[in-house]
């Protein structure tokens, strides 16, 4: 383990201190929202945390024209001192999520630390892909690792999961505090599902409206609020492309008739089943699987996507 430790560390005493954590994931809103957090207030660092065990290098990065060496992530954990609340800050912020199978073992090594400097309560953040409409307000879905934190959660107005996953780092981290007896929550932000591999600031500002209410501390999201703005104007086109594809699917559906089985599969249906294969990959819920599979069935071609339908159930893990 290679930890690059601030030489004032041994000085540093962090009052009743929350962990926030957050890795890269979908609409790059964990990412943006704690990052966003940590300019902001003015964090410090406080020790670079890393290891070749939990990462390692998968493709080449270019630089004026010329293969770079390979480099570790940065993973490194923040500190603030507040004078606003009862509880200081630890941020960890890491840009790459660890290799599959080392998730559980990074965790462990993240709240040992958190643990030896104070932490009881943990925070991440994600994204919740919907099919709401890009320019709507972004809703927050709050999921404690405890039931005695619902009553609590229940006054800043946020929304609740009653089943499904949330993949990577963000939600394993909350998942794993509740093992080690420490208190978590994990918020997430709306996004539209076609923003799963584009950003969607609106879901980052949307978090840290919440984020900061729970941990009673006062950050200016103006310049967030702003961006958001710009991204917003920037998928439009995208949005209008696919609202117009989608009604032109929809239309043609409608107009062809149901074949027999013995005839050709429509166009129509085809395009409809590749919309709800992205979709499964996208937010890769059981019952979006299942609603696949009963589409399939309909049209006797579950044994024509087998194989595709079984890697929906074989992919590595995502943030979401």
């Amino acid at each position: 383990m290679m930890f690059e430790k601030n030489p004032n560390k041994n000085k540093i005493l962090l009052k009743k201190p929350c962990l926030i954590a957050a890795w890269p994931g979908m609409g790059n809103v964990a990412i943006t929202a704690v990052n966003y957090l940590k300019d902001q207030l003015g964090a410090q660092p406080l020790m670079d945390f890393t290891s070749e065990s939990y990462f390692t290098p998968t493709n080449a990065t270019v630089s004026k024209q010329i293969i770079l060496p390979p480099k570790l992530p940065k993973n490194r954990f923040y500190y603030y001192k507040s004078s606003q609340s009862k509880h200081d800050l630890l941020i960890f912020i890491g840009n790459l999520q660890p290799i599959a199978h080392r998730e559980y073992d990074f965790s462990l090594e993240i709240l040992k630390i958190a643990q030896n400097l104070g932490v009881q309560k943990v925070y991440t953040t994600a994204a919740a892909p919907t099919d709401m409409h890009f320019k709507d307000e972004s809703r927050v879905f709050a999921v404690p690792n405890h039931k005695d934190i619902l009553k609590e959660l229940m006054e800043y107005h946020v929304h609740f999961m009653s089943e499904g996953t949330i993949a990577g780092m963000n939600g394993l981290l909350i998942s794993i505090a509740a093992e080690k007896q420490m208190q978590g929550v994990c918020l997430l932000g709306e996004i539209p599902f076609f923003t799963a591999q584009i950003e969607y600031p609106k879901a980052s500002v949307a978090i840290l409206e919440v984020l900061t209410k729970i941990l009673k501390i006062k950050l200016d999201l103006v310049d967030l609020e702003l961006y958001a703005t710009k991204k917003e104007k920037e998928i439009e086109p995208l949005a209008n492309l696919l609202a117009k594809e989608n009604a032109e699917s929809e239309t043609q559906e409608r107009e062809e008739n149901i074949p027999n089985p013995e005839s050709q599969i429509p166009k129509s249906i085809r395009l409809k089943i590749e919309k709800m294969f992205r979709q499964a990959e996208l937010d890769k819920t059981y019952k979006s699987k299942m609603r696949l599979k009963e589409e399939l069935d309909s049209w006797g071609l579950f044994n024509d996507y087998l194989d595709r339908f079984l890697d929906l159930f074989k992919k590595g893990k995502e943030e979401s």
